[in-house]
């Protein structure tokens, strides 16, 4: 099949409609309003005001072991949503207490100004220590701290029994889909002990759909006992346009290249982000169509980048590779924004957030259809089997070639990013942490 015709085939894949999805999840998808969350207060009326509930002062214990320090996408769901949960808090009387080593509040130091931390030995910065500390001392130590409820930010890693009522926030269960995907110990913690741990939590958030089927079917809870509370993007950084010149300068100067490129930002981990198959995508999408393009990748290597860059030279594609390493968090959006196309390959992804944040800026996605990736691009998305590098090629020649692929990406992208806030995603959550603190000891249903 030539080029022109996998591009063809391509547009006729991209109108695919959406899954059904409950009415309510729909409704919390468009965000009410429908304004920009960039001009929407973050500190305001909860959401639970409606429901008739009173409204006092809430401290609330927030653990940060297991949430990768800022440097993943769980730990981008920590950056923005406790600022904005803590001055809700404040704004009421309340107070967030930030539980952590001194690397992780360290990490997090520059969102956590409105947040009481609590320091951690450093000892538990080993993940079994984290883990074990997590589920036999936490909810001791909230309690004596004067917690009204535990916000559990990593659910799916790190879990608490016992002490004030918990709100588990899940992203995924990768490990049940991509065997490999972690060490070989963590599966049965999730396997075993995630589901027991769950079902004692007084409520369960998951943050994508996607997630929200998979506990209910491998941690055997109820549907309507998970709540479906997505990631927002910060439409303030993730806008269409440009960077300013000096930033676009130093950006190219750090690619070597000044030509046209796709980007990838993942950790370089494999087999779960998928490097390998996209670059024979990559390769195939290049001599199929003379695309001109490089390909660039952002993220920590996870002990993946020899066997990408030894793949790269086989494919006779490494002079068009280029790895950035972690980069500044000013440089992302500036690469959102400068690149042709955003390619996301994971095999799983509970949420995806560089999908949503690349048509916050207008940018064409080509993405995998498993997971939540989805639900997250809807319509503007171009999907692909993450397994098969040939129809992988064919979404990233249409994304990057389909006129009406490129057209819908910069006229829809950013009205249907900016549906999901980061302060709409606060708002949701410190009203489930009321809820659950004025009605303790009412566990989710299995």
């Amino acid at each position: 099949m030539g080029g022109a015709a996998r591009v063809r085939r391509g547009a006729m894949r991209f109108g695919v409609e959406r899954r059904d999805r409950p009415a309510s999840e729909r409704r919390a998808e468009r965000g009410g309003t429908g304004r920009s969350p960039a001009r929407r207060r973050c500190v305001g009326r909860p959401i639970a005001k409606a429901r008739g509930m009173t409204h006092s002062p809430l401290r609330v214990a927030v653990p940060l072991g297991g949430t990768d320090r800022g440097r993943s996408g769980l730990g981008t769901w920590v950056q923005a949503v406790l600022p904005r949960l803590a001055r809700r808090l404040r704004a009421r009387g309340g107070e967030l207490l930030a539980i952590g080593t001194p690397r992780d509040l360290d990490a997090y130091a520059a969102v956590l100004g409105e947040a009481r931390p609590e320091t951690l030995p450093a000892a538990l910065d080993r993940a079994g220590a984290s883990a074990g500390w997590h589920l036999a001392a936490l909810g001791r130590l909230a309690r004596r701290r004067g917690a009204d409820a535990v916000l559990l930010p990593a659910a799916n890693r790190r879990l608490s029994l016992g002490g004030p009522p918990t709100l588990a926030v899940v992203h995924d269960l990768a490990e049940l889909h991509v065997r490999g995907k972690y060490h070989a110990l963590r599966t049965p913690y999730v396997e075993h002990v995630v589901p027991r741990a769950l079902r004692r939590a007084a409520a369960v958030v998951a943050v994508s759909g996607a997630t929200r089927d998979d506990l209910v079917r491998h941690a055997g809870l109820a549907a309507t006992a998970v709540r479906v509370v997505p990631n927002g993007v910060d439409v303030e950084r993730f806008r269409p346009g440009r960077a300013p010149a000096a930033l676009r300068a130093e950006l190219r100067q750090a690619l070597g290249f000044r030509g046209p490129f796709v980007y990838y930002p993942a950790r370089l981990e494999l087999p779960g982000k998928n490097h390998l198959r996209l670059l024979e995508a990559f390769a195939r999408a290049a001599r199929a169509g003379a695309l001109p393009h490089h390909l660039v990748l952002t993220g920590s290597d996870w002990g993946a980048w020899a066997r990408i860059d030894a793949r790269a030279r086989e494919l006779g594609v490494r002079e068009r590779l280029a790895w950035l390493g972690r980069v500044d968090a000013a440089w992302v959006p500036a690469l959102v924004q400068e690149a042709d196309a955003i390619a996301m390959p994971g095999l799983f992804e509970g949420f995806g957030l560089p999908a949503l944040e690349g048509l916050a800026c207008g940018t064409p996605v080509a993405c995998s259809d498993t997971g939540a990736l989805p639900e997250v691009v809807g319509e503007l998305g171009v999907r692909f089997d993450p397994r098969s590098p040939e129809d992988m090629a064919r979404a990233l020649a249409t994304a990057l070639t389909h006129p009406v692929v490129r057209r819908r990406a910069a006229e829809e992208g950013p009205a249907w990013a900016a549906r999901r806030s980061w302060c709409r995603t606060a708002a949701r959550l410190d009203a489930l942490l009321e809820e659950i603190a004025v009605a303790p000891g009412k566990a989710v249903a299995a």
